[in-house]
């Protein structure tokens, strides 16, 4: 099965623009209404703050929840009910700024709903991994913890294999290169993350050791 076609750079940023336009455009005419609607609860010139709190609430609970997905980490309630309870104020104010009828309620309530899912759009597109030059696609992950070996034990300086023996890692990714080659293709990080169940960033490591100790002639 061939691997997802990774977008590119131009299709990336033509999207972001785009997102970011929608969430501009929605942000501005939320911020209005909930003006209006602090400025007619008697908040005087507060009105232009309260709205701040809002979106700036639901912006917030976004990001606490994009940085804990990217540690590995549980969201937690308290992101989800500060999110949720952000995107409930501005509904609930642009609906109220809206005239007594159903059509005016819903149109009022758009905007609320068009920033709150264009800024997640948003931290989709910057959640997605790039492509590297080699095709294959470079994620965010942490490297696989180096395996413990007795203490004064010779070990080489480029990983955890003590000097002198063979490393089956190395072996294996040797087996896969010449499968490759005589194929006329060339081994990815991603078939080695697969064949040897790594990351794919130990495997990239692991490949830029086998070509720099001569063992393969493959690319990372």
């Amino acid at each position: 099965m061939s691997a997802p076609e990774t977008p590119s750079r131009v299709v990336r940023a033509t999207t972001v623009a785009a997102v970011v336009v929608v969430a501009a455009v929605a942000a501005v005419v939320s911020f209005a209404h909930m003006r209006e609607v602090a400025d007619r609860a008697g908040e005087a010139w507060r009105a232009w703050l309260l709205p701040l709190s809002v979106d700036g609430l639901v912006v917030a609970a976004s990001m606490v929840l994009l940085t804990r997905r990217r540690a590995g980490l549980a969201a937690g309630w308290l992101p989800w009910a500060a999110l949720l309870g952000g995107v409930g104020a501005s509904l609930a104010a642009n609906v109220a700024a809206a005239e007594p009828t159903a059509t005016a309620r819903v149109v009022a309530a758009w905007p609320a709903l068009a920033f709150a899912v264009a800024f997640e759009l948003l931290l989709q597109q910057r959640r997605m991994p790039a492509a590297d030059p080699a095709g294959e696609v470079a994620e965010p992950v942490a490297e696989d913890p180096p395996t413990p070996h007795p203490v004064g034990e010779s070990m080489s300086p480029v990983d955890a294999t003590p000097v002198g023996e063979v490393d089956p890692m190395a072996a294996r990714i040797a087996e896969l290169t010449s499968a490759a080659r005589a194929e006329g293709r060339q081994v990815g990080r991603r078939t080695v993350a697969r064949e040897l169940g790594v990351t794919e960033y130990r495997a990239g490591r692991l490949l830029a050791r086998t070509n720099t100790n001569g063992t393969t002639g493959g690319r990372p």
